[in-house]
């Protein structure tokens, strides 16, 4: 311990500093080292990416952003837990590193660690003391941890088999430097409780706060933030190689390739069902699809019942245009998981389902064109929808009809189309269970629309709408009247008003 205390007692001493970038699953590691990669540092990186699963989602992408850094590229892919299964190939990999610094062909002004999500950082910082030839070439300078400020409670909470440790837990008490990330998904009270909470566990280490893992590189490289006489007092046992590592079997991981290239309505209704059945089991999941009818890679990535995807960088001219996925969690079924994303294939056997889903989807985007239309007053755009066999009582997600918007907006042209197509006058909302009418009311005041709302609630009348009908607060539409100061407000309170009362 004496030994390796006083080689690490020189940080300018030539060796080359190495930043580990911890965090558990789907914190925004990779986030943070594209951004390294891609900021304006002028540093050479050499980059180790750990992946837990057998099949590499990053690592394209990151040999892509290395470049922008260096005219070759630095990185070093490993498969399995750096922690532990392949803790040994870390060795190999940092040796080859320092064979070609030594013959000169090579420049490296850092090396930066990605480990698997499910890593304790403590066995890799370990490698940096322990191991003679590594020692001599390269130095700790800092345990970056990202916390995922969302779900970092519920990981710190979770109760682990006996003899596993806890990963989260591991991950932050070993930080030199922790990023508090997705700060933006979390209310101010919640924040403060988790910065809390975090400090309960690690005091020492300082707190950067940040949204999509967006901090400056120099609050992250070249920190030398690792401090070897803290660490031992904190774990006596840091040094010794003989100790135990342990991960709880219940967290286990998916990989899976598939050629061919999937339907993207068939694969947003397989991730919704992912995410709805699924959710609390899957720590991480993430990959890169071939769409159909796209000449882009589809790339995302996923926390939980988080998700987030997009289109990426182009498919290369002879490059297989195939699908990459990875899940990460409890209870995972390969066989189930890929099965159910066959389903999802462009394929001769999925294209009744397809045809299926785009009818329904050209419907649904109709319907919608439908209430646009109404608000717009566009007569000719409705005619045309309703020609088409869409609902003219079709409501939104919260029951607003195309007849309750051309209401709202005092659309009298509109109202009389829907009206001659049959839309229901007296529909309800679910928002304060009103009618168009109800609607109308409120909203009445005068000026350049009161003569055409005042058309409209005629319609609407003529056509028998319930003048009795009570919204969720127990009011007529009469009641609803409240501008009984013009002629106009007059008008429509007599129209509304039902007979006998």
């Amino acid at each position: 311990k004496a030994m390796s205390m006083q080689m690490e007692g020189s940080e300018d001493d030539g060796r080359v500093p190495v930043t580990v970038l911890t965090g558990f699953l789907g914190s925004g590691k990779t986030t943070l080292l594209n951004h390294i990669l891609t900021a304006e540092h002028g540093k050479k990186i050499a980059v180790i990416e750990n992946e837990f699963g057998d099949v590499g989602i990053d690592d394209a992408l990151l040999a892509k952003n290395t470049k922008v850094q260096a005219s070759e590229e630095i990185v070093e892919m490993m498969n399995g837990c750096v922690c532990c299964t392949v803790r040994q190939d870390l060795v190999v990999v940092l040796n080859k590193l320092s064979a070609r610094v030594e013959a000169k062909t090579l420049n490296l002004d850092a090396i930066v660690i990605e480990t698997t999500g499910l890593a304790d950082p403590a066995p890799v910082a370990q490698t940096f003391f322990v191991e003679p030839k590594v020692r001599k070439f390269a130095r700790l300078d800092g345990i970056i941890t990202l916390v995922d400020a969302k779900h970092i409670e519920q990981h710190l909470d979770e109760v682990k088999p006996e003899g596993a440790e806890n990963e989260a837990v591991e991950q932050v008490a070993f930080a030199d430097r922790i990023v508090l990330n997705k700060t933006d998904l979390v209310s101010d009270a919640d924040l403060e409780r988790v910065e809390k909470r975090v400090r309960s566990i690690n005091g020492f280490a300082p707190i950067l706060r940040s949204q999509r893992s967006q901090v400056s590189v120099d609050q992250v490289l070249g920190i030398k933030g690792f401090d070897l006489t803290r660490t031992l007092e904190m774990d006596p046992e840091f040094l010794n190689t003989d100790g135990e590592h342990e991960h709880d079997k219940t967290v286990s991981s998916v990989s899976l390739t598939i050629p061919g290239e999937v339907h993207m309505l068939l694969a947003n209704d397989w991730i919704g069902e992912i995410l709805k059945s699924k959710g609390n089991d899957i720590y991480r999941m993430k990959g890169v699809l071939a769409i159909s009818g796209s000449p882009h890679k589809f790339v995302y990535q996923g926390v939980h019942m988080l998700f987030d995807g997009a289109f990426d960088e182009p498919w290369g001219i002879d490059e297989k245009r195939s699908n990459k996925l990875v899940f990460i969690g409890k209870n995972l079924d390969k066989d189930d998981l890929e099965a159910s994303f066959a389903a999802c294939l462009d394929t001769p056997e999925n294209a009744a389902i397809i045809q299926e889903i785009e009818r329904i989807e050209h419907i649904e985007r109709q319907q919608n064109n439908l209430l646009g239309a109404a608000q717009r007053d566009d007569v000719v755009a409705l005619r045309s929808i309703l020609q088409a066999g869409v609902n003219p009582s079709y409501g939104n997600q919260v029951g607003q009809t195309a007849l309750h918007i051309a209401c709202l907006w005092g659309n009298a042209r509109a109202a009389e189309v829907l009206v001659a197509a049959g839309a229901d006058v007296n529909a309800k909302n679910m928002m304060n269970s009103e009618t168009p009418l109800h609607m109308l009311a409120a909203r009445f005041k005068g000026g350049t629309k009161a003569a055409t709302r005042l058309e409209c609630a005629k319609i609407l009348v003529q056509a028998g709408a319930n003048l009795s009908a009570t919204n969720a607060g127990g009011l007529k539409p009469c009641d609803c009247v409240f501008d009984d100061q013009t002629q106009g407000a007059a008008d429509l309170l007599k129209l509304l008003t039902p007979p006998g009362v």
